[in-house]
């Protein structure tokens, strides 16, 4: 699909910044791009530290929280982290978990079945942890949308402490303590937190308060900041925007990632084949993320919390494998379905001429059709929901894009559905088969109402143009002091008009590899997967990419990776 290049013109308050920070004009439009216009925030972007953190007792209900977690600590009674089954409450899990341990106090992960228990709290599940263990029970990264389940803990006897960062359902009634940044009375600055985000928090407050309470006289105190590998891992892994507290987690988790002192988490690496010392936020999310997935999504994400948390390497290498033959049969079903669903469209194309697509099929596997959904949005540019048929019921997950609130869409349509839960770009669901077409009417005449046709056809934000004469080792220096990039900081994207193509040819059967030249300066450059979009040598292209460092045996050079290319324009 063809992308309309939007090039961001140069702002008033570019020069300005460079001046007060005496930093080159360039990269102070790069953080005027991303709304980083002063210097204070544009020092605390460039140098977020973990010490900038707010309190984070200023979430709503954090104190509440921690004085059931200090009693439980204190009277030694066990504790249940109950974490969803994706990599985000896998790791929350497992921090809280190794925290815990740290502080010499028992406590278990509990982990749903997405098959057979479906997404958060469910009653069996809590009968079970009442009738053996009792005690506290802290939810990760689920839970908000739970208090039927939550009263039948209290009424079992267990105490019971929510921490989740979803959307929260009108008119919740918290019947426990409740820490979601998005409780409207949270004075927390930042509400993007990820699920492992907001269990960091809590292990944070409640070392806080054991240490207020003199505890560590007697016990060894927890290093924090070894847990900031795996909130790295959930925070990317979830796709939050990697600005603010979060930026600061990933900055300094990935830099503790490189010397983890989990077991788990080195077999897990090895076996994505990962350099730790060279990892950057694009391994976790197409290598680490979808691996920590894999198991959960198609049959038990149990062998996923004993990599988290044992620390016997030979148990974790064993494991690393097993996760690496379920994340191969997860890419085979997804194939499947993806395969079916684009059969479905060459039949009736027609079916793209809707503002949100709707696919249901009998019998695709419930644990890929997230992954399904986001393959559309990628290919589609436009919301996309994705529908298993299992008898009378149907079961399905939904991506969105940025113009689109899923979750409010289907908040509108609450009466179709037995039940549901999300956000913004992602939603999972539930609903009597016989509902299926009017869903599929109800929410495309919600999107022929929210979104235009601008809405749907992909936009490359570029964030300035540029000539040959400006790449430099310099610019990849501004360009990498800007890392790690992600939803809501995207890499800086450049455009040069006008480069002739000195050479063109087509590696690893499906890239594009050109030396490319203007004004006499000649660069290297890659375009992956663009083998089918070879151009003639001799004619010129305008580009659109990021320049990067090239390391090839002990050598480095500067290569342009291309993002699109197209005819020159003026």
């Amino acid at each position: 699909m063809a992308m309309n290049w939007k090039i961001k013109p140069r702002s008033s308050l570019t020069t300005k910044l460079a001046k007060e920070l005496s930093i080159a004009p360039l990269l102070a439009q790069l953080l005027v791009n991303r709304g980083i216009d002063n210097k204070e925030s544009a020092r605390a972007f460039l140098s977020p530290r973990l010490s900038d953190m707010a309190d984070p007792r200023l979430l709503t209900g954090m104190e509440e929280a921690v004085d059931v977690i200090y009693n439980a600590v204190c009277d030694q009674e066990p504790i249940t982290i109950y974490g969803d089954y994706d990599a985000d409450g896998l790791t929350g899990a497992a921090l809280l978990y190794h925290f815990f341990k740290q502080v010499n106090v028992p406590s278990r992960i509990y982990v749903p079945n997405r098959l057979t228990e479906g997404y958060g709290l469910n009653g069996r599940a809590i009968e079970r942890i009442a009738r053996e263990r009792r005690g506290v029970l802290i939810t990760v990264d689920c839970g908000i949308s739970n208090m039927k389940e939550v009263a039948i803990a209290k009424r079992l006897g267990l105490k019971v402490v929510i921490t989740d960062h979803h959307k929260i359902p009108a008119d919740s009634n918290f019947l426990c303590p409740t820490v979601n940044p998005h409780r409207e009375d949270s004075l927390y600055p930042d509400q993007n937190l990820a699920g492992v985000g907001v269990a960091f928090l809590l292990a944070v407050a409640v070392r806080s308060r054991l240490r207020e309470k003199g505890y560590f006289k007697n016990h060894n105190e927890p290093e924090i900041k070894d847990l900031l590998d795996l909130v790295a891992i959930g925070t990317i892994a979830d796709q939050v925007a990697l600005i603010g507290q979060n930026r600061a987690f990933v900055r300094q988790g990935l830099a503790c990632l490189k010397h983890t002192k989990w077991n788990g988490l080195k077999a897990l690496l090895m076996a994505s084949c990962v350099d730790p010392l060279d990892i950057d936020p694009r391994d976790i999310a197409f290598r680490i993320a979808p691996r920590l997935n894999a198991p959960g999504r198609i049959s038990s994400p149990n062998i996923c919390v004993r990599l988290l948390t044992d620390e016997n390497i030979e148990v974790n290498e064993q494991l690393a494998t097993e996760i690496n033959q379920a994340n191969a049969v997860r890419q085979r079903l997804e194939q499947n379905v993806l395969g079916e669903i684009y059969e479905a469209i060459e039949r009736d194309n027609g079916q793209l001429a809707e503002s949100v697509l709707v696919f249901g099929g009998e019998g695709w596997h419930e644990g890929v059709l997230g992954i399904v959904a986001s393959r559309l949005v990628d290919s589609y540019s436009r919301p996309a929901l994705v529908l298993t048929f299992e008898g009378e019921m149907a079961k399905g997950s939904g991506r969105s894009i940025d113009q689109f609130d899923l979750y409010e869409a289907i908040s509108q349509l609450e009466s179709l559905f037995e039940r549901f839960g999300g956000h913004s770009h992602a939603a999972g669901f539930a609903l009597k088969r016989k509902n299926f077409h009017k869903l599929k009417r109800a929410i495309s005449e919600i999107g022929l109402e929210k979104l235009q046709s601008r809405d749907l056809r992909p936009v490359l934000e570029i964030d300035a143009e540029i000539d040959f004469s400006d790449v430099s080792w310099n610019l990849i220096k501004e360009v990498e002091a800007l890392a790690p990039f992600g939803n809501g900081n995207p890499e800086p994207l450049f455009c040069t008009r006008s480069a002739e193509i000195v050479e063109a040819r087509v590696v690893g059967e499906k890239h594009l590899k050109m030396l490319l030249r203007q004004d006499g300066k000649i660069y290297d450059a890659i375009g992956f997967s663009m083998g089918n979009r070879k151009p003639k040598v001799g004619h010129c292209i305008d580009i659109a990419y990021t320049p990067q460092l090239n390391r090839w045996q002990g050598h480095e050079n500067i290569q342009l990776r291309l993002i699109d290319f197209r005819s020159p324009t003026t």
